[in-house]
């Protein structure tokens, strides 16, 4: 009887740490799900926002007042790289699906045509610019999608 009961004993203690470390596991796994999401989710935006300030930022420096067409495509060339988004799309590169690359890099491409477009001289009201911005919100909007299907992947 005295074995029985310390037997009844060891196997419980056994029984209750290997529950606690279970749940401690599925607590690990949970945060770390939570936290890779969320850091996509960060960074996704991130890449997005910069695109839009890129786009907005020389929208606004096509309409200033220029020295002349070296000093507006100087301008333009300035304002999107102090956008950020060469920085935050090199990061979604080096993490990203190749899925997920492939539409950011459409979205990249067409905005970098919109800021060539603007430093060749055309205004926002041109045909040129208009034809570059609807590719480029084509391709955000693509972009878009497929960052949310990757998202919803790890939002299970």
């Amino acid at each position: 009887m005295e074995w029985a009961t310390l037997v009844g004993t060891g196997l419980g203690a056994v029984m209750g740490v290997g529950a606690t470390l279970v749940g401690e596991q599925v607590r690990w796994r949970r945060t770390v799900r939570d936290n890779r999401l969320q850091d996509r989710r960060n960074l996704y935006a991130d890449c997005l926002v910069s695109f839009r300030r890129a786009h907005e930022d020389m929208r606004l420096a096509a309409d200033e007042e220029h020295a002349g067409p070296q000093a507006r495509a100087a301008r333009i060339r300035q304002v999107y790289r102090e956008s950020g988004c060469d920085e935050v799309r090199e990061r979604l590169m080096l993490t990203a699906s190749d899925e997920v690359t492939s539409a950011i890099e459409a979205a990249y491409v067409s905005l970098r045509k919109i800021r060539e477009v603007f430093a060749a001289g055309s205004t926002v009201p041109s045909p040129d610019y208009q034809a570059a911005r609807q590719a480029h919100k084509d391709a955000t909007e693509a972009a878009r999608a497929v960052l949310r299907r990757d998202l919803s992947t790890l939002d299970l």
